[in-house]
């Protein structure tokens, strides 16, 4: 094709970024315009088409299993969920600060300041801060009907729905030994996640009665009521993610069904008929339902994906786990962790030594006690064990 002058099709508010892809590698380059909005553009017409049809702005990656797109076409919330789950996987799920805080990086570094994610009004349902499976409250039934978001209180034998912004001490608790914080600061229940999160690993959740009665020991004398960290509200995540991040702007409206992230990190409640920029993530994590051998599962993985799970980072972990989570996974699964009979130390399938580490106990298992090798356990905080690898799993393959 001879090069030809092309009208963009679409509006340009900011400066368009290209973007080179490379095969198998994962990685994208960019290269920016300065062009002015409705630019006449000199280039072949098919890879200008092709760009145009495109519409993905940038990409970031949150880590080697989890990589975040920003769409650059503005959409009703309905499509956009369309395009991220043809796409990619979903629209993004935003589980924490951290996270919402490297998305909006993403957005404004290339021009943007509002997008879709995945956060949509349905149904009012409990969750638990932390993800946990609500397969047990300690609540009786909460009010009917529904009429705006409540969080849950401890004082004593006696736990309570209370409106979410009132201001109450919180218990926080620390992943390992599971150890329990009563703090005794006012805070509404959002500001107090934030807290437990930054300085702790969350606010405290309970599994069973046995957690119940840990909880009340341990504040015996507490005189007033504080926050757990269970939310009761009507919102939920598209890809059906159990995070209960909701750090809004203003308390959104019953007309507002749609949400955007809004920088510089905060969330906006919109109606339906708003366009916008869209968030999408994509996981390279598929869980196989299916028992099978260590060996089996490597199998299957080489043949179908790109081989056995790899973590590098407690980032990796973190996405591992909401994964399971939201497949309803509370078995043990095997990953691409193998031991070598002959020297002994932990490798991963393709060879990488084991750096960041989750191990049962924090401690790696040593021969000559150790079977070699590794699954991870979901019933025990989502920590690696050593297994026989003739023992039958499910497993987790990388896309």
């Amino acid at each position: 094709l001879h090069s030809t002058q092309v009208r963009a099709s679409h509006t340009l508010h900011r400066q368009d970024p290209i973007i080179l892809y490379t095969a198998h590698s994962r990685t994208a380059s960019y290269h920016f315009s300065s062009v002015s909005p409705d630019p006449v553009v000199t280039m072949d017409m098919t890879p200008l088409l092709l760009l145009l049809c495109a519409s993905v702005c940038c990409t970031a990656a949150l880590s080697h299993l989890r990589q975040f797109h920003l769409i650059g076409k503005r959409l009703f919330w309905t499509k956009a969920q369309d395009y991220c789950r043809t796409h990619y996987t979903d629209l993004v799920t935003v589980y924490n600060q951290e996270e919402a805080e490297q998305l909006i990086q993403l957005m404004t570094s290339n021009g943007s300041y509002t997008a879709w994610i995945g956060l949509n009004r349905t149904k009012p349902s409990p969750k638990w801060s932390n993800g946990d499976p609500v397969d047990f409250t300690p609540l009786s039934p909460p009010p009917s009907p529904y009429t705006e978001p409540m969080c849950a209180t401890i004082l004593k034998d006696i736990t309570t729905l209370q409106k979410c912004i009132q201001q109450k001490y919180f218990m926080c608790y620390k992943k390992g030994p599971r150890d329990s914080f009563l703090i005794e600061q006012n805070m509404t229940w959002y500001k107090a996640q934030r807290y437990c999160r930054e300085n702790y690993t969350d606010l405290v959740s309970i599994m069973n009665e046995g957690q119940k009665e840990e909880v009340k020991k341990s504040v015996n004398a507490s005189t007033t009521p504080f926050w757990i960290g269970l939310l009761y509200d009507d919102w939920e995540w598209s890809d059906g993610g159990r995070s209960s991040y909701r750090n809004w702007l203003l308390e959104p409206s019953d007309d507002k069904p749609r949400v955007k992230l809004v920088s510089p990190g905060v969330l906006v409640a919109l109606g339906s008929d708003n366009l916008g920029d869209s968030l999408c993530y994509e996981d390279s994590v598929k869980i196989v339902e299916e028992s099978k051998t260590w060996e089996q599962a490597l199998d299957h993985c080489i043949k179908n994906y790109r081989g056995l799970l790899r973590i590098e980072s407690e980032k990796d972990q973190r996405v591992v786990e909401q994964n399971l989570r939201r497949a309803g996974v509370n078995v043990s699964v095997w990953v691409g962790l193998r031991q070598s009979q002959l020297f002994g130390f932990w490798v991963w399938t393709n060879g990488l030594p084991v750096g960041w580490s989750n191990w049962e106990g924090d401690r790696q298992p040593e021969q000559p006690l150790s079977n070699h090798c590794g699954a991870m356990a979901t019933v025990v905080g989502y920590k690696w064990s050593d297994q026989d690898c003739l023992s039958m799993f499910f497993f987790i393959c990388e896309k």
